[in-house]
């Protein structure tokens, strides 16, 4: 399985989604309080009041001396301005007793006032935007009236304007304010910015259940899914991650365990077959054995002739049935993991040559046309002398056995990469394409039918395949256009 490299590990991740997620929460906040604070001033905001306002701050930075009566007179306010000299230089509107004989040092005393207009003094919310470039205060007046009080120092002449109205036309009341109050409306802004805060705070935790908890959702359904035995499970994380590592992790393992069942399914249809073909080949020997004994032991009109027939049948299916019972020990024995050979280091050429040279007669005796081409220099292998001669003794009896007289036979050698190759060919019968994997199988074999004139036990090839594992090779069929291939693959010893 294909494994992606980790980009961000899981705790780096988390670190920047909290990182990213506080930054911002706090913007967010930020810009919920701003946004408060303008919609706040909006809704508290008189709208005739405001323009008011604004006329007076026009007026006020082209030339202070443009303001008429009418326009004070709308605010109720005044507008005077304190020399260097501490006197009062101008005055205009209706002015409080505070202001009428006031100087300027006293006035920077009582509000703070710098030179470079700074103040302290800005000290009302409502308040301190109705005039650009310009301290306010709220004072309480002798009348016990309440005044909003403006004022700027003129740093060109030394000078202080200052202008002055009654704080409830500050406040005056709007459509809005006359049926929310203030305070109410206060309070909603700060609910609405708690109200933002919880939902960017949900957003977060959003964000964060899809980064790290869906995944570990994911593998929990999957790890579900497969203990309900649903194998074909597999999981899609697209996390560059330890999550990542856990998917491939999790679909390896539901793949090993997917193909082990499958392996699991076969090896229990093959130890099916592998009894029935058992229970089949063993019926038909033993049921004969059976029968003509029986004939035998009750039958008392049988002729001499007749009786040295049946015996002959009952010698003949005994030697068949042991021969199946044989090789079922062969086969069991090669199987087990555990059986070892008994190897040594042998020269495969001549080893070769002494098989085939036991074989010439029966080859000549079928009249075969046979060809050899085995290496004449010396090619060790660890072997075990006796089984691999029962291997290479199986595929040729299958070629005697199988092909008609005057068939060709050729069996070469060859040597490729620390491998040495024996090829057993002929030009009879072709091997199907469908028989050519399954033929080293238990019990396969062309005929259907199983009959036992035709076949053997259907142990051979099996067994020689076993053997040649044993030995670290393989055997296995080439595809021809005409007749068999059988080629034998061992490793060289150097």
């Amino acid at each position: 399985m294909k494994h992606s490299k980790n980009n961000r590990s899981v705790v780096t991740e988390l670190f920047f989604t909290y990182f990213i997620g506080y930054i911002s929460l706090t913007a967010m906040i930020m810009i919920g309080v701003f946004l408060s604070i303008i919609i706040y001033g909006i809704l508290c905001t008189f709208p005739k009041y405001s323009s008011d306002f604004k006329e007076l701050d026009n007026k006020l930075e082209e030339n202070y001396m443009s303001i008429t009566d009418d326009d004070l007179s709308k605010i109720n306010g005044f507008i005077i301005k304190i020399n260097h000299q501490n006197e009062i230089e101008y005055l205009k509107g209706n002015t409080i007793e505070e202001f009428s004989s006031i100087n300027l040092e006293t006035y920077r005393n009582m509000f703070g006032i710098m030179e470079n207009n700074e103040s302290s003094l800005n000290n009302d919310f409502k308040s301190i935007f109705m005039l650009n470039d310009f301290n306010n205060a709220k004072i309480q007046t002798k009348n016990d009236g309440v005044y909003s009080i403006y004022s700027r120092y003129m740093q060109e002449d030394g000078s202080l304007i200052v202008l002055g109205c009654p704080y409830k036309e500050i406040v005056k009341e709007n459509f809005i304010t006359k049926i929310v109050s203030q305070k109410l409306l206060f309070k909603s802004m700060l609910l609405l910015n708690i109200i933002l805060a919880m939902v960017c705070v949900y957003v977060l935790a959003q964000i964060t259940s899809k980064s790290f908890v869906k995944p570990i959702q994911t593998l929990l359904d999957g790890v579900i899914e497969l203990t309900n035995g649903n194998y074909d499970v597999r999981i899609n994380i697209k996390k560059k991650n330890e999550f990542l590592e856990l998917t491939n992790g999790f679909n390896m393992m539901a793949e090993t365990i997917q193909n082990e069942r499958k392996e699991k399914e076969k090896l229990e249809k093959m130890r099916e077959d592998l009894v029935l073909d058992i229970s089949h080949d063993l019926k038909n020997p033993l049921s004969s054995i059976l029968g003509y004994s029986e004939t035998l032991m009750y039958e008392e009109n049988l002729s001499e002739k007749e009786k040295l027939e049946y015996i002959s049948i009952i010698n003949k299916n005994s030697h068949r049935a042991n021969k199946l019972i044989n090789d079922l020990f062969e086969f069991s024995l090669y199987e087990n993991c555990n059986y070892k050979l008994n190897v040594d280091k042998i020269d495969i050429c001549e080893f070769l040559r002494q098989i085939v040279t036991f074989y010439i007669s029966e080859f000549e005796q079928k009249e075969f046309i046979y060809d050899f081409e085995i290496n004449e220099e010396p090619c060790y292998v660890m072997m075990d002398r006796k089984k691999l001669s029962r291997a290479i003794n199986n595929v040729l009896d299958n070629k005697i056995k199988y092909n008609s007289n005057g068939a060709k036979l050729n069996i070469k050698t060859k040597i490729i990469n620390d491998y040495f190759y024996i090829e057993i060919s002929d030009d009879g019968e072709k091997i199907p394409k469908e028989y050519q994997e399954n033929i080293f199988n238990a019990f396969v074999r062309l005929d259907k039918s199983r009959n036992s004139k035709t076949g053997g036990t259907g142990l051979g090839l099996s067994i020689t395949k076993r053997i040649l594992n044993k030995h670290k090779g393989d055997i296995r069929i080439i595809d021809s256009e005409i007749g068999s291939i059988f080629e034998f693959k061992l490793p060289i010893v150097k």
